[in-house]
């Protein structure tokens, strides 16, 4: 279990129309946030457990937190996830890059030049034209159009390369 100090990302909801109170109070406040700019009523809190609850159940800001179903508490994001969301939601998505390597629709890979350089996601490629997504939970996607050559596939190990590497030790 995590210390109660551990400072997460919760997912949250607020009404329409609300964004930009909210946005304002956290910043009096001091409460590192992230709100899309083109999803107004999703609402991310970078802080710790305790103080993430505290804001929203004393009325603090209008929001009430979406819930893993799986672990039946808040959502949390990652951070490497949540740093790409943000990434993608905030630069341009017609940017320059790299090498051409076959890619499948379903394909993990990293974005290798530019600035989404680091950004990992998922290859969605429809009528020749290559599609990255970055999932954040399963609470949503942000999709950009990315040259197929700016990305390279994220490397992974099998389970019979990982127990063959653990068998000859």
């Amino acid at each position: 279990m995590d210390p109660a100090g551990d400072i997460r990302w919760f997912a949250a909801r607020t009404r329409n129309g609300q964004w930009k109170r909210i946005s304002t109070r956290l910043r009096e406040l001091g409460v590192d946030h992230y709100i899309p700019e083109s999803y107004h009523t999703l609402l991310f809190l970078h802080t710790a457990k305790p103080a993430a609850l505290s804001l929203v159940n004393s009325g603090e800001i209008g929001a009430r937190f979406l819930i893993d179903h799986g672990t039946r508490t808040l959502l949390e994001v990652p951070p490497k996830q949540m740093e790409d969301f943000i990434r993608i939601m905030d630069l341009s998505p017609d940017a320059e890059c790299l090498t051409d390597v076959p890619l499948t629709k379903g394909d993990r890979v990293t974005v290798a030049k530019g600035p989404f350089r680091g950004v990992e996601g998922e290859i969605l490629e429809t009528d020749g034209t290559l599609y990255l997504y970055v999932r954040v939970m399963s609470l949503l996607c942000a999709k950009i159009r990315i040259p197929r050559n700016h990305v390279i596939p994220v490397q992974t190990t099998s389970s019979s390369e990982k127990f063959a590497k653990t068998k000859k030790k």
